[in-house]
């Protein structure tokens, strides 16, 4: 009962205290302004949102963004030098094809053969043309014309004819070389039925079908025999050990040291010399 009753008075008392404070606040209306303004003062202000995780998301960002923009820039960057050797290249390719032509102006710098073009193409074909080996223009390119003519000239110059311009052949045009017909006919000759010793050696096999320098085709049966002075047509007799036989030169050569005639198949079959291969005999032409 008595604990009943002090909690029933300390209630009154709280109760009688809110009363005087309402009492107050309507008998002095400026206090309570100042007091609600001075609570609006004091009170605590709300925290700031916080900018840590964009800044989080931003550092996570960053790096996905310089990948990225790396790989970009590394591509163009790859192709830029791709397209720069390229155009290098072909700078370089065109200064060495200047640099050739430009070299190449002259005949005899360099040996010409099929399809070569240049200056020095057409100069060989003036050249064939004044002598009258050449039909076609000088067109500076080495076709088969250009071909068919040189090779004439080195026929009638007593030279291999491959066709090729070289060294020997260029070096003819050069110097006029007359003709070995020609040269033939004013050399002094030996007397009719002087048989000298020369050195000969035979061929035809593994060349049967193919055309000869003075235009005949070599076959198993042709007579024929290789010269380089002779002209085309020219009748020589060879002697060996007591055979004989009457050749006429067909072709060009021999080209090796120290052989003066080189015998077709047959002519060799004739005088026995196949088994020798090589045999001092007798000639008169």
């Amino acid at each position: 009962m008595l604990m009943a009753t002090q909690h029933a008075h300390s209630w009154w008392a709280e109760v009688d205290e809110v009363r005087e404070r309402i009492e107050r606040r309507r008998t002095d209306p400026d206090r309570s302004t100042n007091e609600r303004r001075t609570v609006r003062i004091e009170g605590r202000r709300a925290p700031a949102p916080s900018r840590e995780p964009r800044r989080l998301v931003a550092r996570e960002a960053a790096p996905k963004r310089a990948m990225e923009g790396g790989r970009g820039s590394g591509s163009f960057a790859r192709q830029d030098r791709i397209v720069l050797w390229a155009v290098l290249l072909g700078f370089a390719l065109v200064l060495v094809a200047a640099g050739t032509s430009q070299a190449a102006t002259r005949l005899g710098d360099r040996t010409l053969h099929v399809p070569m073009e240049g200056r020095d193409v057409r100069h060989l074909q003036i050249e064939l043309r004044r002598m009258g080996l050449l039909k076609a223009p000088a067109t500076a390119h080495f076709g088969p014309h250009t071909r068919a003519a040189l090779r004439r000239f080195q026929r009638s110059r007593c030279l291999r004819p491959d066709g090729i311009a070289g060294t020997t052949t260029i070096a003819a045009i050069r110097a006029r070389k007359p003709r070995c017909h020609d040269r033939a006919a004013t050399a002094p000759r030996s007397p009719r039925g002087t048989m000298r010793a020369r050195v000969a050696t035979w061929y035809g096999p593994g060349w049967y079908g193919r055309t000869t320098a003075c235009g005949n085709t070599l076959t198993s049966r042709l007579l024929g025999v290789a010269h380089k002075t002779l002209p085309c047509g020219t009748k020589v007799r060879f002697s060996f050990r007591g055979r004989s036989v009457v050749a006429t030169v067909v072709d060009r050569g021999p080209y090796g040291s120290g052989i003066d005639y080189d015998l077709t198949w047959a002519a060799a079959r004739r005088l026995g010399i196949l088994a020798i291969g090589r045999a001092t005999l007798h000639a008169d032409h």
